[in-house]
């Protein structure tokens, strides 16, 4: 099914990050995920490595998840104001979640490409899970600060030494239009016509 450019467009142009605080449910189903999943699979990966790996929480993993989140963030960085506040952050976010994927990117044994190319198509691959679950009635927000590449978040990850752990997609239902609210930057700005 080909969309017009007018609806191309617009479809990409209303994508927009929704956080937890934001969702209106947590009604996310395993149909919906593999459907996300699905539409990374179509991300540009050069070499075909297709290097993107996702490890989906639900319900209650969603909580343990937080707390091994927040235990790493404690050993890391101490138990401050700062980081109290953080850990109460980690634990909502869980919580009004439907689903939490850990987005991973997976080192090709081969190491055919660079470590760039693989996180650069990872990315590539989140874009569309982020695109498609529009079309799916879902919104999601990608956090990439939150006790990543910890050594107690990659253990419950099961990560090999070469992986790197790219950050978390949480899912929720959201069904309004966020507005924009900071202008893009022109076409005039971010694109330059070599001569």
């Amino acid at each position: 099914m080909a969309l017009s450019v007018a609806e191309s467009l617009a479809f990409i142009q209303s994508r927009r990050s929704i956080y937890p605080k934001e969702f209106e449910g947590t009604d996310v189903s395993k149909e919906e995920i593999e459907q996300l999943a699905e539409a990374a699979r179509y991300a540009p990966t050069h070499k075909h490595t297709e290097p993107w790996r996702f490890k989906i929480f639900q319900g209650e993993a969603t909580m343990r998840l937080a707390e091994v989140q927040v235990k790493a963030l404690f050993q890391a960085k101490g138990e401050t104001e700062m980081t109290l506040k953080k850990a109460e952050k980690m634990r909502f976010n869980a919580a009004h979640s439907g689903a939490v994927i850990a987005i991973v990117m997976q080192r090709d044994e081969l190491e055919r490409v660079s470590v760039e190319d693989e996180v650069w198509a990872v990315a590539c691959a989140v874009q569309n899970m982020h695109l498609h679950a529009a079309s799916l009635g879902l919104s999601g927000f990608w956090s990439t600060g939150a006790a990543v590449n910890f050594p107690e978040v990659r253990a419950l990850l099961e990560l090999k030494e070469k992986d790197l752990h790219m950050g978390w997609f949480y899912l929720g239902r959201y069904s309004a239009e966020k507005p924009r609210f900071k202008e893009r930057a022109r076409v005039s700005e971010v694109a330059t016509f070599m001569k």
